[in-house]
């Protein structure tokens, strides 16, 4: 494989020895040099080497990094029927036109669902967004009584049937189980949260797609985005679709790494504990470059805006209701032991402080009987983590995976329905995390936003919610910390920064090439930046053409 030297107006390296350059030569994928175009070449005397200069008016910055998403269920989803209030981007490069009220969904649902089929699947539905107006079976049964009709909220942390559905999945007034929501009758009303979600989320008889077609949709949309290393933090890592999914990965054109989080509870729901631990280690072992066993997964706790997120006093807006803890401090010793003690890393989704006070007195109390160097444990979202909680954090080596697209989308909810404007001030706290010396990653969550993890620093920089309103001035973070954030950062989260995240030398050459610097330009205009291309080991990658629908 020959030498390319690519050039560029500028190139940003996030390497302190080396911050800006103007060449980065690149030989069997990996980066050779970085510096000027004289030192480069000059570095290169006597050997055979050819520019690339198709980035020349262009910014090369290192590949994005989305430390926290979810690229099946992106690309799976993003084939069913949008409901979601926003209008969003399709893997084929359209948009899905959002809709504003109850009346669209429901009509989209009607209009979008093919009659030939048993169940009509809809997805990014939010009540928070329409002044808490939910879904009720009634209202899904005005789309279909011989359908069954699912919708899963944007957050995947609740979702609603109509009766059809519910009754095809043996639910009704006799199922005692927490999370199935019930009217003053008794009977359910169509809402399930967290836990008792899996009553209902079935898929049978539903429009699907292929496992290669969720894959490569879901690439598709980090690729358009800028991102060269995705994740994806709640798989059931095991079975034929998983097995797919691991052979797509492997083949030519895939255009991102992917560092994927086996769902641990959901696995042990479903096969033997016993079993668990050697069949994570030998997934670490078939680990390689393009595919990669990250963090193992829990979930502590739900959604803030959904009212499912742990809430320590006074809970939501000074109310009784202080949300769903699904796991106290005893079940995260228990859960996590076993894997802390054979090294593997563990990633724990925390969105309320209540729920990150318990994860953090479990973590102590397993740090304690087994102390580890460099675990790099991470709170995933870790939301509304005090100041107190990011020093304990940075005490234990604990990182934080933050999830500012949250101040856009939900600020204002925060701020005048769920926790009030004094709490809120310090969700997504990333400028607390690094003063205390908390690793940070900053993160889309995708599905549940958009991935864009040039619209994600402009949330973490400006802090400006869909209103307009600056949520916690003092947690904004400077441009250059905030790229190093979706960058290098998360290349740390994932432990993988040895070999991505910034332009050196023996790193693979990932780029992300854009038509502006993100250092450069007015904080407010990151998120308008255009995306020009992704190089992957060297090579430029290209649009899925593949189905598209």
């Amino acid at each position: 494989m020959s030498i390319v030297v690519f050039r560029a107006r500028e190139i940003v390296t996030l390497d302190r020895n080396c911050p800006s350059a103007e060449a980065v030569a690149v030989w069997e994928g990996k980066i050779l040099h970085v510096g000027t175009i004289v030192e480069v070449t000059d570095a290169l005397a006597g050997k055979e080497f050819n520019f690339d200069d198709r980035f020349l008016d262009h910014v090369i910055v290192p590949g994005f990094i989305e430390a926290h998403g979810h690229l099946y269920n992106d690309g799976l989803l993003s084939q069913l029927i949008w409901c979601g209030f926003d209008d969003r981007p399709l893997p084929n490069g359209r948009i899905a036109k959002g809709s504003r009220n109850i009346a669209e969904v429901l009509e989209r649902l009607r209009h979008d669902g093919d009659d030939t089929v048993e169940s009509v699947v809809g997805y990014g539905f939010d009540p928070s967004f329409l002044d808490g107006q939910k879904l009720h079976r009634h209202d899904l049964d005005a789309v279909s009584t011989t359908q069954g009709v699912l919708v899963v909220n944007a957050s995947g942390h609740l979702c609603y049937a109509n009766s059809t559905h519910m009754k095809r999945c043996g639910v009704d007034a006799s199922t005692d189980v927490r999370g199935v929501v019930k009217d003053e009758t008794g009977e359910p009303t169509g809402e399930f949260h967290e836990t008792a979600m899996a009553l209902v989320m079935n898929f049978s008889g539903a429009q699907t797609t292929s496992t290669e077609t969720a894959v490569r949709g879901g690439a598709e949309l980090l690729r358009r985005a800028g991102v060269t290393t995705g994740s994806d933090m709640s798989l059931f890592a095991s079975g034929r679709t998983f097995e797919t999914y691991r052979e797509i990965m492997e083949s030519p054109g895939v255009p991102v790494r992917v560092t994927y989080s086996p769902n641990i509870e959901d696995m042990r729901s479903r096969m033997s504990p016993e079993a668990l631990l050697p069949l994570m280690k030998d997934l670490r072992s078939a680990s390689n470059e393009r595919f990669t066993l990250g963090p193992l997964k829990w979930i502590a706790d739900g959604s803030i805006q959904g009212y499912t997120g742990a809430l320590k006093w006074p809970g939501y807006c000074g109310g009784d209701d202080h949300g769903f803890l699904i796991l106290n401090e005893d079940d995260v010793i228990e859960k996590i032991t076993p894997f802390h003690n054979a090294n593997f890393q563990i990633a724990i989704h925390t969105n309320g402080d209540d729920a990150t006070e318990v994860v953090l007195r479990a973590l102590e109390r397993v740090l304690i009987a087994a102390p580890r160097p460099d675990h790099r444990h991470r709170l995933e979202h870790c939301q509304m983590a005090s100041p107190a909680m990011m020093r304990r954090m940075a005490a234990m080596g604990v990182a934080a995976n933050i999830f500012s697209n949250h101040i856009y989308y939900w600020g204002d909810i925060h701020r005048t329905r769920t926790m009030g404007f004094d709490k809120s001030r310090r969700m997504d706290a990333a400028a607390t995390a690094l003063r205390e010396g908390v690793a940070i990653s900053l993160h889309s969550d995708h599905p549940v936003t958009p991935v864009s993890p040039l619209f994600t620093m402009w949330c973490a920089v400006n802090r400006v919610t869909r209103s307009g309103h600056v949520q916690g001035e003092g947690e904004r973070i400077t441009a250059n910390e905030a790229l190093t954030a979706v960058t290098l950062g998360s290349a740390i989260l994932m432990k993988r920064d040895e070999m991505l995240g910034s332009i050196e030398v023996g790193k693979w050459a990932d780029f992300t090439v854009l038509a502006e610097n993100p250092l450069r330009v007015d904080p407010m205009k990151i998120k308008d930046i255009a995306v020009v291309a992704t190089v992957l080991a060297g090579e430029a990658t290209t649009p899925w053409t593949g189905e598209e629908d």
